[in-house]
């Protein structure tokens, strides 16, 4: 499965064009390219923060697609996260 995505991605062929050709149907391509982002987030190990980059805000983005945004107030934050 993940060397299938891996083989989509080195192709430089649209998803519809990889999987028809290989006779995959759409929802079992889209549910194996979903685990292979899965795979790549879930390593357990810890993301570099640019300290260059100044924001005014901090948004936390659950990889399911929920955004968490508390502007600048860290308490707000954690209160946030602890609700979901």
């Amino acid at each position: 499965m993940l060397s299938m995505i891996a083989d989509w991605q080195q192709s430089g062929k649209s998803k519809k064009e990889y999987y028809r050709e290989k006779g995959i149907s759409e929802a079992t391509f889209y549910y194996w390219l979903s685990l292979s982002k899965e795979e790549n987030t879930s390593n357990g190990s810890f993301i570099a923060i640019d300290k260059t980059v100044k924001k005014n805000y901090i948004e936390v983005i659950y990889p399911n697609g929920v955004r968490i945004n508390a502007g600048s107030d860290l308490v707000l934050l954690s209160q946030q996260i602890r609700l979901y």
